[in-house]
């Protein structure tokens, strides 16, 4: 029987991206998971996730399974699903090291650039095999890492269409008419261009979701004071699921100016619900978003409204045609298809093991 272990750490952070990402994966597996596999999921000691799937055993993170690598069991693969994983196999197990991005090389300073750069190297230099999340992301590994002779795999992101979850209207919004934007609040998202455009768009508030308890937040609050927008821009920070979903359904448009991104969930999740998303051209957004998205070509403020409000125009006119175009866009991007690709994986790896 082939042992898998899968690094859940992230999910200590659940609310962030590589916390959806470690979540929705296990969930997908678990309940798909082959009979040949004997599948461990590595999560936080306060963990207060259930996995439902017998077959799924779960293993405690401790001090010593960090720190003392080479005392952890073997299995036949052990898959870390971020690139800088706390946590490391021995070397008697095969090691799949998935990297998200490198979105580090825009939000860091050259000092720790350099020492990101480094600490991933060792990562890739140990790593048996890697994977990414985007075309956009691979062209970045390559071009800024030493691969050697390895190959870097390709597997989309699953994305949730949304439909198993509960819709909450939040008790922050009332019945006008928003955009909505979503994310933890570092300079790379950019939030900052949506603010002017609030006195082009009088009937509207703009939602910003998302932990904004950080430097960058704080810029963003004042200047949402200084602009007097304090009745038209909600930080809810970070909101639950149900909420989320509710919002994601509801909105006029997900306004989304991101200046990098190894993916962009919060876009293939308000396609679900088929609604128009408007992005930055910058990183991955364009390959994700494809043709049905609408992009900003620059940022400023009456080229961004103009685009806002003749789109819209359009969408509105289509009808249902942009909602089902949207919707069927965006099933492309399923967890089940993300999680046959590892499962796969899993197999060819261990068949070349055995050779």
């Amino acid at each position: 029987m082939k042992k898998i272990l899968i690094d859940l750490y992230k999910i200590k952070e659940l609310y962030s991206g590589l916390g959806q990402f470690s979540i929705n994966f296990a969930n997908e597996l678990s309940s798909r998971l082959p009979e040949e596999f004997s599948v461990n999921f590595l999560i936080p000691i306060k963990n207060e996730i259930p996995f439902w799937n017998n077959k799924v055993k779960t293993t405690n993170a401790s001090f010593l399974k960090r720190y003392f690598p080479s005392l952890n069991k073997t299995y036949t693969i052990w898959h870390s699903l971020n690139q800088f994983p706390s946590f490391l196999p021995n070397k008697n197990s095969l090691w799949i090291l998935t990297i998200h991005d490198l979105n580090f090389l825009i939000e860091k300073n050259e000092g720790k650039k350099a020492k990101y750069l480094k600490r991933l190297q060792k990562n890739i230099d140990r790593a048996d095999c890697i994977t990414t999340i985007s075309n956009f992301s691979k062209k970045e590994i390559e071009n800024n890492m030493d691969l050697g002779q390895k190959e870097i795999r390709v597997i989309y992101n699953g994305v949730s269409s949304g439909k198993e979850i509960k819709k909450t209207k939040p008790s922050f919004i009332d019945e006008k008419k928003y955009f909505f934007s979503i994310g933890v609040f570092n300079k790379k998202k950019n939030f900052e261009v949506l603010l002017p455009l609030m006195k082009y768009f009088d009937d509207h508030l703009l939602v910003i979701a998302g932990n904004n308890e950080t430097p960058y937040g704080e810029e963003i609050k004042k200047e949402i004071k200084r602009l007097n927008l304090e009745d038209r821009v909600i930080l809810p920070g970070k909101v639950n699921d149900s909420n989320k979903q509710w919002l994601l359904a509801n909105c006029e448009a997900l306004l989304f100016p991101s200046l990098a991104e190894g993916f962009g969930l919060p876009v293939i999740e308000a396609m679900y619900e088929g609604k128009p998303v408007f992005l930055s051209k910058h990183t991955s957004l364009p390959e994700i978003g494809g043709s049905l998205a609408f992009y900003f070509d620059n940022f400023n403020e009456q080229h961004m409204s103009d685009l806002i409000h003749s789109k819209l125009e359009e969408v509105n006119a289509s009808g249902e045609k942009f909602k089902t175009k949207s919707k069927e866009y965006a099933k492309q991007f399923n967890w089940k298809n993300c999680v046959n690709q590892y499962i796969d994986l899993y197999r060819e790896l261990e068949n070349k093991k055995t050779l």
